[in-house]
């Protein structure tokens, strides 16, 4: 027989996993990848994937162009006129189901080759065999028969497997006829397709050993002169061109040649098949791609290479953001975490009062320390803590306050010598006294916080702790940030040394100067103490530096900046561990939209002490609550400070 059994049709990843495919991607990834790392913003994102996509687009097209050749439409001077899908085991899909792609496509290809067509006999062949010439043939007498043609089907290819597949025989047929041997009505037989649809098939026919020269008989002439007067469309299933020594006898009675050819088929090679088949008198009226994918796209090349840049670009975009969000991820695992032990601390007695302790206080430190705090608002609080490798009490206390109602943040510097009440020893205490924990149960960051806590009346919710080193790496990190100073300043005991103006400030520079307490600066030729240098100046100096911290790490507008951030100062902090990855997104998300100067910056009023045991101290002169609502009321009017 002369149809062979059809392949299965490629599945999704061979169609996809094509050299074409892989150059073109891998070449669109590599210029995505370079330009991502100069371009970090989101636009510049979006540009770089935009101009891989292009590239992926033009590689492809390039390489389809150069390897594949052009496509069969450009090649040919005859249409295509169909496309028959691969259907697996099945060579006759119309005669088998009329409902099916196949059948669909064959009343399509039926209706283009009436359309295009003058003559009534058509001869249907292939460059070389098994392409399913014989199948074509078939369905295409079948479909036309549907539309209401007068259709006779000949086998004229010497194999005779059309005559084996309808198990009629071979003779008398075609043959036969051409001899005089045999009438029509001997050697026609009738083909029923459906209860309603037949047409006449003439087999092949006897074999003979003068082939060529029986079917150029005149007696056959006039046998396809009479076909045609009763016959809307004589179809005539030939051998391959250049298989067959009788296949110009067969084109002399043709109008024309329908070629089948297959997806693997080069355009070029068909060149010297049309000509052959012009030159014996049965030019190519159309082409049939048989076994062609369903679900291969048809269009042009340039349109599908657009389909392929959009395709690219979401892509790369949806790649290039899981990327980054791994990297978050796994930055964020590495981040070390301390426990922050609420119920631990419930467990504490309660805090104790000034008369517990033996101290003298002041009737106004009284009132601060012991006023019960309300908590006047609903916020998002941090509290970040900055202390030395190995030392135990913080250097550095500030209280962050973000309020839900979208109203000005607030932070605020505690003093580490502040005076207040310690829930583990149950006395008073400096606030940083807290950093040493309380036993083996609560860490110093959670007995830090509560301290906090009992003072402010405001929730901690986290906790940020940084060493010196990590203070000074992120700094670093971010580029520095901006120092400016009307004179030349330095601090020999904390490695102070800045010159008069502004600097960009390394690190180790910024951490100089929050811890400075003894700066002198240079004026008129001397160095001198700067006016007005304290603890105080020095809590200013934190909240100054943390503000321009905030600032430049907030400098990203796109996923990748926040991954490069958060992996580079992963190991340069400690944070609790009731903190969630999608919380600090969302946190370092909204910080990037404020300025420095969109926080309000309390200061807490405070008096010098001198405790029974001789040691210098601060004691609150104003109860936080107070300090919160003479803010708020300011606010409400108008007057409140910058």
């Amino acid at each position: 027989m002369g149809d062979e059994p059809q392949p299965d049709k490629p599945g999704l990843l061979h169609r996809v996993l094509t050299v074409p495919n892989l150059a073109s991607v891998g070449a669109g990834l590599i210029i995505f990848w370079v330009l991502t790392d100069v371009w970090t913003s989101a636009t510049g994102t979006l540009l770089a994937a935009l101009i891989g996509a292009l590239i992926t687009a033009a590689v492809w097209l390039g390489w389809t162009q150069l390897a594949l050749g052009p496509r069969l439409e450009r090649v040919v001077s005859a249409p295509v006129l169909g496309y028959v899908p691969t259907t697996p085991g099945r060579p006759t899909p119309v005669l088998g189901d009329t409902t099916s792609d196949g059948s669909l496509s064959y009343l399509k290809i039926a209706e283009a080759l009436e359309a295009r067509n003058q003559g009534q006999v058509i001869m249907i062949c292939s460059s070389t065999p098994g392409l399913g010439a014989t199948t074509v043939a078939m369905n295409l007498a079948a479909a036309a028969t549907r539309m209401g043609r007068r259709v006779v089907l000949v086998d004229a290819d010497p194999s005779g497997g059309l005559s084996d597949y309808g198990r009629a025989g071979n003779g008398p047929g075609w043959t036969d006829l051409a001899a005089g041997t045999a009438s029509l009505r001997e050697a026609s037989r009738l083909w029923r397709i459906d209860e309603s649809n037949t047409f006449p098939v003439i087999p092949v026919g006897t074999t003979v050993e003068n082939r060529g020269e029986v079917l150029g008989s005149m007696v056959l002439a006039a046998t396809v002169d009479e076909l045609t007067e009763h016959a809307d469309l004589l179809i005539l299933n030939s051998a391959p061109v250049n298989w067959d020594t009788s296949l110009q006898q067969v084109a002399t009675h043709a109008d024309g040649t329908l070629l089948v050819v297959t997806p693997e088929v080069d355009p070029r090679s068909l060149s010297e098949i049309g000509q052959r088949l012009e030159e014996i008198g049965a030019p190519v009226v159309g082409y049939v791609v048989n076994r062609a994918d369903r679900t291969r796209d048809r269009s042009p090349r340039w349109r599908r290479s657009i389909k392929r840049m959009a395709a690219t670009f979401v892509i790369l975009l949806a790649v290039f953001s899981t990327w980054n969000a791994y990297r978050i991820w796994d930055s964020w695992r590495s981040v070390e975490r301390h426990s922050f032990d609420e119920v631990a601390i419930s467990e504490l007695p309660a805090v104790p009062s000034p008369d517990q302790t033996g101290e003298n206080l002041s009737s106004e430190a009284v009132t601060a320390v012991t006023a019960v705090p309300s908590d006047s608002g609903t916020y998002q609080t941090f509290m970040i803590v900055g202390s030395d490798i190995g030392d135990h009490r913080a250097d550095v206390i500030v209280l962050t306050m973000l309020p839900s109602d979208g109203t000005a943040p607030i932070m605020v510097s505690l003093p580490r010598d502040l005076y207040l009440p310690n829930r583990c020893t149950q006395g008073y205490t400096r606030l940083n006294a807290n950093f040493n924990g309380c036993g083996d149960n609560i860490n110093g960051a959670t007995l830090l916080a509560t301290a906090v806590e009992d003072f402010t009346g405001v929730q901690v919710d986290h906790f940020a702790l940084f060493t010196f080193s990590g203070f000074e790496q992120i700094i670093d990190e971010v580029g520095g940030i901006q120092i400016c100073v009307d004179y030349a300043v330095r601090d020999t005991k904390s490695d102070l040394d800045l010159p008069a103006g502004c600097t960009v400030a390394s690190g180790a520079q910024a951490l100089a100067w929050v811890r400075s307490r003894h700066t002198l600066e240079y004026v008129n030729g001397r160095w001198q103490t700067m006016p007005g240098v304290s603890d105080l100046t020095r809590n200013e100096r934190q909240q100054d530096v943390i503000l321009a911290m905030f600032k430049k790490a907030g400098k990203f507008d796109s996923p990748q900046q926040l991954a490069r951030v958060v992996r580079s100062v992963s190991d340069a902090f400690t944070l609790d561990d009731q903190l969630g990855i999608s919380d600090a997104i969302g946190l370092a998300w909204d910080l990037r939209k404020l300025d420095p100067s969109d926080f309000v910056r309390l200061t807490i009023p405070v008096q010098n002490y001198e405790t029974s045991t001789g040691a210098q101290v601060l004691l609150p002169t104003v109860p936080f609550d107070e300090l919160l609502s003479d803010y708020y009321a300011a606010s409400a009017s108008g007057d409140a400070a910058e």
